[in-house]
């Protein structure tokens, strides 16, 4: 049977048809300009593949999940949105089309490493402000067709800061907001705008004081279109939070977050629950975002430092589940003789694979993460970038690896 009378008769299109039907799309829609497939990056490259980059990912996904006579659309608009219009020449022109926009920090990591790939000239810049650990506040131009986020060098040639653009853009969201939440689980309330502003009314402390949901309110954003709302009194409601935002990030994608908030001073900060059970499932929650962060890095970096020559080995952050808890467990391998970049994980697995096999020694020795960093200088340090990875050139000597207590998953 041929590929095509295959993907014909297969309820989910492969990733290399996808790419062929976005191909034709944009070609339809009279893109100037050739484009071609890059399967190992999944995405589409033009001009000479660095002038160009369509990731494929989100929009793949959203075409998947989508019934089959919706499909046609929703290429439709991926294709309408990567094409978007000319930025407005002027602030006065862009002022009533801006939005705050929360985006995951790995996201912006990507953009970096991305930008390092192609051997720019100038340091990546991207127009950004912290806003939680693992999380950037970031500005939108919102179009008809597009939502374009907005680098530096669109706010320096308007003559604008940052602040000033997101004043603007926080007083456009706040004029089309009206409190719109609906009930998906007792004592949780879910944001229901459907307009691609979900998460960042997480910006408008006020809108959660006035629900009165019997204590402070405590607010998820784990993807770019979920805002999720409890009490700080309600633990159940915590937990179905936690539950409903592990879900949202494993099916929808474009993760943001998987810290709790609360507001303090009207802005939104890192909130640690007092109840034991949603402590212990809110750390799972972290560690799922960071593997998933790790993961879709990697293969960037592996692509970068052959490209430099440089001879790393990046090292994978793994997650396994303890039998008798149901905990998830990360774990990387640090193998002697062999520089690695190791993500910061739970347990770390050594390697010695010279020493003598017929003894068992050769066998990994697991140890925690803070016990090797209390013995070794190259963890007290990260190299650039998110989530946090450690350069590591000299494997523990011989009377710091017996120094070591042997852990077990």
């Amino acid at each position: 049977m041929s590929l095509g009378l295959l993907d014909f008769f297969t309820s989910t299109p492969t990733e290399e048809k996808f790419a062929r039907l976005a191909l034709k799309a944009f070609a339809d829609s009279g893109h100037a300009g050739p484009l071609s497939y890059d399967a190992s990056e999944f995405r589409l490259v033009g001009g000479s593949g660095s002038a160009e980059i369509y990731n494929l990912h989100n929009a793949y996904r959203d075409y998947c999940d989508a019934r089959r006579g919706q499909r046609p659309e929703v290429l439709a608009h991926y294709i309408r949105s990567m094409q978007a219009p000319a930025m407005p020449a002027t602030f006065a022109e862009a002022r009533a089309g801006l939005r705050p926009v929360l985006r995951g920090r790995s996201m912006l990591e990507y953009m970096r490493l991305m930008h390092a790939g192609q051997r720019a000239t100038q340091p990546f810049k991207q127009g950004s402000a912290p806003f939680s650990a693992d999380s950037v506040l970031m500005l939108a131009y919102d179009s008809p067709h597009s939502i374009q986020t907005l680098s530096h060098i669109a706010l320096s040639d308007w003559g604008v800061t940052f602040d000033e653009a997101l004043s603007a853009a926080l007083d456009n969201l706040r004029d089309m907001t009206v409190a719109n939440f609906v009930r998906v689980a007792p004592g949780l309330l879910q944001a229901a705008w459907d307009d691609s502003y979900e998460a960042s009314r997480i910006l408008l402390a006020d809108l959660f004081f006035r629900l009165e949901v019997g204590g402070d309110p405590v607010v998820m954003i784990p993807t770019r279109n979920r805002l999720l709302v409890a009490s700080s009194n309600d633990s159940a409601a915590q937990l179905a939070m936690l539950a409903l935002s592990r879900s949202y990030a494993s099916e929808e994608g474009r993760s943001i977050s998987a810290l709790m908030y609360r507001f303090e001073q009207g802005k939104a900060v890192a909130y640690l629950p007092a109840d034991a059970e949603v402590q212990a499932e809110l750390a799972q929650l972290k560690k799922i975002y960071l593997a998933d962060d790790y993961a879709s890095q990697k293969q960037l970096l592996d692509k970068a430092n052959e490209e430099n020559e440089v001879d790393i080995f990046v090292a994978t952050c793994q997650l396994v589940q303890k039998k008798d808890s149901g905990r998830l467990i990360s774990y990387g391998v640090w193998t002697e003789g062999v520089d690695t970049l190791l993500p910061e994980v739970d347990l770390v697995a050594l390697v010695r694979p010279d020493a003598g096999r017929e003894h068992g020694a050769g066998a990994p020795k697991l140890v925690a993460w803070d016990d090797l960093r209390a013995s070794i200088q190259e963890l007290t340090h990260s190299v650039e970038g998110y989530p946090a990875r450690y350069r590591l050139r000299n494997f523990p000597s011989q009377d710091q690896f017996d120094a070591l207590t042997a852990r077990d998953f």
